[in-house]
């Protein structure tokens, strides 16, 4: 079998260059990386994991808890999909590897989470889907563990990378009312989430800018998930509310407010307007097209892992500080079911007339 002395020689560069190269730490030119990777390919070298842990007493593996239900993890299968591509390809490029670990409950989390730490069977933690009250905060804490949250944590002592959701509520609800409508009806998630909470305040201040009153009748909460999402238009719809715009939480509980609509004999957008959340191929090829706001998950899943291997390699634990939280930006994607423009940015809010 070869050696990265059998490597470094064929590459001409010394035994330390070329662990470097392979472990891709940032000390190596481009070019004297590549040199070292085609190296190792042609001699078909392959590193031995448990010296490498033995030596410098890491495991390489990742642990990434995803705290939701099997249901809601199935049917958001394109954002997570996206989230784990990116994660995938961070880690590969430095030799990690990912345990990813579903949990149904915070309990399970929790519990999860202890062993994990407690076995030293992981290097560092990413925990998607933060709620407000986790229970596992403490035992991270007692831990000192690397660990990195997708999405905001309410204690923001801890990393995280995340969209501004803030912004993403104020961005769907603007777009709405520059199209003129009035009665914008925001179909949220789960409460206990922060990206719920956080969006939810957008829409609130998106309202405002144009001038339009927040009504908490047309505030309503469902699972991510198709079916619950159906349901809950469907009862609103039978309550008699009035709203030309649903503004959606999420790609899938779009699908399920089309579903309710159509039901009830009405037409996407020509009588209601629906604007959602991630745009996953279930937006782009449901018929019709629904207009999205963009939140680049695969962005996300990478940088993720990259700032939890900066923890790893720089000997940082539960880091805090403006340098251990990332925002990814997110833009707006105008499809059919909407039926408007994207908002003109020199237009003065609240000029819009009635729409749908």
């Amino acid at each position: 079998m070869a050696t990265i002395r059998d490597v470094a020689k064929r590459a001409g560069v010394s035994v330390s260059t070329a662990s470097l190269a392979l472990n891709g730490r940032p000390l190596v030119s481009e070019e004297t990386r590549r040199r070292v990777l085609q190296a190792a390919r042609e001699l078909d070298y392959h590193p031995n994991a448990v010296a490498k842990s033995l030596a410098d007493g890491r495991t390489r593996v990742l642990a990434l808890f995803i705290p939701v239900t099997l249901e809601h993890l199935f049917s958001s299968a394109g954002f997570f999909g996206g989230l784990l591509k990116g994660m995938h390809r961070a880690a590969l490029q430095r030799g990690y590897h990912l345990s990813l670990h579903v949990v149904e409950s915070e309990e399970e989390t929790a519990e999860r989470v202890r062993t994990i730490v407690r076995s030293k069977r992981s290097d560092g933690l990413i925990i998607t889907n933060p709620t407000v009250h986790p229970p596992y905060l403490g035992e991270l804490r007692r831990a000192a563990i690397p660990v990195v949250f997708v999405g905001r944590p309410e204690e923001s002592d801890f990393p995280y990378v995340d969209n501004d959701n803030v912004e993403v509520g104020r961005l769907g609800a603007r777009q709405l009312a520059a199209a003129g409508h009035k009665r914008i009806a925001f179909l949220n998630g789960p409460n206990r989430f922060t990206f719920s909470r956080d969006r939810l305040e957008g829409y609130r201040r998106g309202l405002l800018e144009y001038g339009l009153p927040f009504d908490e009748d047309l505030v309503w909460s469902s699972d991510l998930t198709e079916e619950h999402a159906y349901s809950t238009v469907v009862a609103a719809l039978a309550s008699g509310l009035a709203f030309s715009a649903i503004f959606c939480a999420s790609d899938i509980q779009a699908v399920g407010a089309l579903r309710a609509l159509r039901g009830h004999g009405l037409s996407v957008p020509e009588n209601v307007a629906v604007l959602a959340v991630n745009n996953t191929a279930l937006t782009r090829y449901y018929q019709p097209p629904i207009a999205t706001i963009d939140l680049h998950e695969e962005k996300l899943g990478y940088l993720s892992v990259e700032m939890l291997l900066r923890q790893i390699e720089g000997g940082v634990s539960a880091a805090a500080g403006a340098d251990w939280q990332a925002r990814v930006p997110s833009s707006l994607v105008i499809r059919e079911s909407c039926g408007c423009a994207p908002e003109d940015p020199e237009r003065n809010p609240g000029e819009g007339g009635e729409s749908g």
